[in-house]
């Protein structure tokens, strides 16, 4: 199972709705996916059909599978699409608390408790909250890819050396394998202000940005508002197009070992 962790500590930079259409291209194109809502607010949980009232009695969780150490975890999945589940989150102070309380190796909570999953999985796509606490941490420690969706604004680079100093520190001591890219959201390529900030982020990232832009669209909000993905929604919007490109161009960097293992399912 390949990991791709969707991070950024500002808000408004399209990640939830990055994790939500990755997540389902990938699964579209045939492969087994997990999606993980470690964001309490719950919007990916939301948007994937999750109702978040009945989840805050259950409390089947991304934050209590993390606290759970002897439980199921296949007791926490949610099936979403064809080839798609999910864990999801809701709202829960106890869980954050006894989470940011936790003393013992609690960066590695959520990648312990996914260990028996992984061989159910090609991808697992991870949304993160905006901040740098410990669910992030756990995503980050657990991730083959970190995803830094920066939208084109006059503060979109503000506090981005703060997360690369963050994401450097847990690569080193738990993923230092992980690569690390920045994607273009929201972006109109005849906005001034777009051009710039691509500019920018070329020059911090250099080659470690996707050729693939994420254009702004009023459909992308009111296929969520609908409950689904883009290209769900509507297979010749521009966004959809450039989701599918996103997933080819992540698949190329992580390998092309995870295209030869669907290819040999898919002739059997």
């Amino acid at each position: 199972m390949k990991t791709i962790c969707i991070a950024n500590h500002k808000g408004g930079c399209a990640k939830t709705t990055t994790v939500l259409n990755l997540a389902v291209v990938l699964a579209s194109q045939g492969a087994r996916v997990l999606a993980v809502d470690l964001d309490p607010q719950g919007n990916l949980s939301s948007a994937l059909g999750v109702d978040l009232q009945e989840l805050e009695q259950s409390r089947l969780t991304s934050h209590r599978l993390m606290l759970d150490r002897s439980g199921d975890p296949t007791a926490y999945l949610i099936h979403a699409r064809p080839k798609l589940d999910l864990i999801p989150a809701c709202l829960d102070h106890d869980a954050e608390t006894l989470l940011e309380g936790a003393h013992v190796s609690r960066e590695l909570l959520l990648k312990t408790r996914l260990t028996s999953l992984a061989n159910r999985y090609d991808f697992c796509v991870i949304d993160t909250p905006p901040a740098l606490r410990v669910p992030t941490l756990n995503a980050l420690a657990l991730s083959d890819l970190t995803v830094i969706p920066i939208e084109p604004s006059s503060f979109a680079l503000v506090g981005l050396t703060q997360l690369m100093r963050v994401i450097a520190q847990v690569r080193q001591a738990y993923s230092p394998k992980m690569i690390i890219m920045a994607l273009s959201t929201m972006y109109v390529a005849r906005q001034n202000l777009d051009r710039e900030v691509r500019g920018r982020l070329e020059v911090h990232f250099s080659t470690n940005v996707f050729d693939t832009t994420i254009p702004r669209a009023v459909g992308v909000s009111q296929a969520i508002a609908a409950g689904q993905a883009i290209n769900e929604a509507d297979l010749f919007s521009p966004a959809t197009k450039a989701y599918k490109q996103l997933a080819n161009e992540i698949r190329s960097w992580l390998g092309e070992e995870i295209n030869t293992r669907e290819n040999a399912r898919e002739s059997r």
